[in-house]
């Protein structure tokens, strides 16, 4: 294993900016390689840990062995000042960076590191971006891929994840990491983890899992592990968004990952003042809960509850 410094941003008042990737060099000059990318925002705080386990697997377990094939990068963190404040995005102008890609040297300093950072990466034949959801909803670990016409979506179901989400693209979008790497030949894919404060030890098991056995089948380490699910391909066609139509204090009856039958209660809203059940929420379909809003209270219109339906 090597240390290797992908970016380092000087600054006038605190030390200096150094992102850092641990490379394991493949013993097969022909075989497939692969970049992990961690940490993007402050916030994602299971995809940091998802990747340092990554990190310590390789080198406890295979490195040095003739398991690893090809090469692999993984880089935990590239926002460690977000990091260390609990700040979502870039502290100082709240830029985000994975909408900075492919990145400009002469740029402002989110676009100067996506740019240094992208010139590490667009060498790789397959990546693998970590990154939580944008709302404030948790969720089952799944694939995210644009609808972008790169995207590979026979290769995302190696992970053995229960859903891949093919996402509508839109013009925001063809700033992301996983849009720019895959328009330079890389098979990018991005694993959306569950938005949590504290660590999901199942969740990034699962995770952890599904990139092992996403290495080994596309033949960049030998290690195998069981085989995953057969991932459901879903669009948003196939998803049922359950509002809430009035806030309070909420309340899931079933849990994310859960399935359901159409018309069976999953959730309440209770009167933050006197106690009262304002408004119960029923599945309007039968099919799996994939995302749940995460916070004790909940406003009038926000998203409670997605549902992938299942069934004729």
């Amino acid at each position: 294993m090597k240390k290797i410094e992908i970016a380092k941003i000087t600054s006038l008042n605190r030390a200096p900016l150094i992102i850092e990737g641990y490379l394991f060099e493949g013993c097969d000059p022909e075989a497939p390689s692969i970049a992990v990318v961690g940490a993007m925002e402050g916030k994602n705080i299971l995809p940091l840990y998802t990747a340092s386990k990554l990190v310590d697997f390789l080198k406890n377990n295979i490195s040095g062995k003739e398991s690893i094939k090809g090469d692999i990068l993984v880089i935990p963190s590239i926002n460690h000042y977000a990091l260390n404040i609990n700040e979502r995005f870039w502290p100082l102008d709240k830029t985000d960076i994975n909408m900075m890609f492919p990145g400009y040297a002469l740029g402002e300093t989110t676009q100067r590191i996506a740019k240094k950072v992208f010139d590490v990466l667009q060498n790789y034949t397959h990546g693998i971006i970590l990154e939580n959801r944008e709302d404030l909803s948790s969720c089952i670990p799944y694939v995210k891929l644009f609808q972008s016409g790169f995207e590979d979506l026979q290769g995302a179901k190696l992970f053995g994840f229960k859903l891949i989400h093919h996402k509508e693209l839109t013009p925001i979008n063809t700033v992301s990491l996983q849009y720019n790497w895959q328009l330079w030949g890389t098979k990018a894919y991005s694993i959306v983890c569950p938005n949590e404060n504290q660590i999901d030890i199942n969740s990034s098991h699962e995770i952890f899992e599904g990139i092992i056995q996403y290495l080994n089948k596309n033949r960049i380490i030998d290690y195998k592990v069981l085989n995953g699910f057969e991932s459901t391909i879903t669009t948003k066609e196939d998803v049922e968004i359950i509002k809430t139509p009035k806030s309070g204090i909420f309340i899931a009856t079933k849990q994310i990952g859960s399935y359901v039958i159409k018309d069976e209660m999953i959730g309440k809203i209770v009167h933050s003042l006197n106690g009262e059940v304002i408004h119960r929420f029923f599945a309007p379909s039968n099919g799996m809960i994939v995302c749940g809003y995460k916070n004790a209270l909940i406003f009038e219109d926000a998203v409670a509850f997605r549902i992938v339906k299942s069934g004729s």
